[in-house]
């Protein structure tokens, strides 16, 4: 191996293996190591007159539904500003496919990668825990809003993070075979126990939720892996039980957060703004929170204006403002609607709603297709596994009901976005 292919597997190879934790360092290191990825693939792709990755069907509905997402933009132009973000989120879906190059060409599925993962969990595990006991975190990071997050400090994305780490995880120990049918690996069981425990702990409602529908589908969908997903499971609500047990305020109490400040919300109780409008949505029953209703009510308001083709991204934030679509006391106005499925209709339309739909349909025909697939074959193929694991990962971030983050985001796009260059190798990977 040349020194070059060797310097290019550490900074391409292992920095994709790693680059969900570059986005806990900011965005730049991130942004210059999406952008290096992509130039380095399309370059290769010339260079060796390999074409399969761009003619794959994958990367044509990623460049359809782009140019609906630049079209309704530029259609609806309000400043450079609100339009770049549409211009270059084409590095988004490139690095998804730049990313399955990568993987094709460099082999990073080792235990260097599994080792590296484990003592970052064991890391963040441990810290979360001490904040949950102690106050603060070995930093010195203190709970905000009777929650933790650890490293994250004022980012309340612990239990985000976590849940959206553990598939990939999970991918890296199976390839190694360090988890298979054979034998119960009890300390991977503790480790995605713990971790699971971490998101229960987080306060983070959504996550806890996501995390829930994960596992479900993995039992569903994986027989391989069904034995492992119990011993997580019950060892899971053990740690649930007991650890709570122990805090130092009933205000950490996550069954409090989770369940009752839940039911609290659905019927309008314990909040003023609550009351105040409880009686004006749905006769008197939230589905939501108050403020996910004013983002939704507003959005409809905003689409029956523009239900063609959106108003562009960051059309939302410009026009949640106006005296034509404001609603009582400004509820609702944000810089986006917090949630995927609200923000492509507003933002692309009824025409980048139907691409969303589509993809979401996809996945679900993949989902059973590779049920069917896997229920005929009896032996524990790691990258068939892995293939399963990440469809879906895909799935669950693609669940339509989940409130979310900006979806033309930074971090929100790589979320969806990168388990998609994982899923095409381990798919291509297995038909091989």
């Amino acid at each position: 191996m040349s020194i070059t292919h060797k310097l290019e597997k550490y900074f391409f190879g292992y920095g994709l293996s790693v680059f969900p934790l570059l986005l806990l360092i900011g965005p730049l290191i991130s942004e210059v190591f999406l952008v290096s990825t992509i130039f380095y693939a399309f370059y290769s792709f010339v260079k060796e007159k390999n074409y399969k990755y761009i003619k794959n069907k994958f990367f044509l509905f990623f460049l359809i539904f782009y140019l609906i997402v630049l079209s309704s933009t530029l259609l609806n132009f309000y400043n450079f500003d609100y339009s770049k973000s549409a211009i270059f989120f084409i590095r988004i879906p490139l690095f998804a496919i730049s990313a399955w190059y990568i993987l094709d060409k460099f082999e990073i599925f080792n235990k260097k990668i599994s080792i590296f993962y484990i003592v970052f969990f064991l890391l963040i595990i441990l810290d979360s825990i001490f904040q949950y006991y102690i106050g603060k975190n070995i930093i010195g990071n203190e709970i905000l809003r009777n929650r933790i997050s650890s490293f994250f400090g004022e980012e309340l994305i612990l239990g985000g993070f976590i849940m959206r780490l553990i598939p990939l995880f999970l991918v890296y120990v199976i390839i190694n075979d360090e988890i298979n049918r054979k034998k119960i690996n009890y300390f991977y069981v503790a480790l995605i126990s713990l971790a699971c425990l971490i998101v229960y702990l987080s306060g983070e409602r959504t996550s806890f939720a996501l995390l829930i529908l994960l596992f479900f589908m993995m039992y569903f969908v994986i027989k391989n892996l069904r034995k492992f997903i119990i011993y997580v499971i019950f060892s899971f609500i053990f740690l649930a039980i007991v650890i709570p047990q122990f805090r130092v305020s009933d205000d950490l109490n996550p069954a409090k957060r989770m369940f009752q400040k839940s039911f609290n919300q659905i019927i309008g109780k314990g909040e003023e703004q609550y009351e105040e409008h409880k009686k004006k949505i749905f006769n008197k029953i939230y589905i939501f929170s108050h403020d996910h209703h004013g983002h939704y009510m507003l959005s409809y308001k905003i689409f029956k204006a523009h239900p063609i083709i959106g108003t562009g991204v960051k059309g939302f934030r410009y026009l949640c403002r106006n005296k034509i679509y404001i609603l009582e006391k400004n509820d609702g106005c944000s810089t986006h609607p917090h949630n995927t499925y609200v923000q492509i209709i507003v933002s692309t339309g009824i025409i980048g709603f139907i691409a969303l739909l589509i993809a979401f349909g996809f996945i679900l025909k993949e989902i059973f297709s590779y049920r069917k697939k896997i229920g005929k074959i009896n032996e524990f193929n790691g990258y068939l596994i892995a293939q399963g694991i990440m469809l879906i990962t895909i799935f669950v971030n693609l669940w339509p009901l989940a409130p979310s983050g900006n979806f033309f985001n930074n971090w929100l796009s790589m979320v969806y976005f990168y388990p998609v260059g994982f899923y095409l190798y381990f798919k291509h990977k297995y038909e091989k």
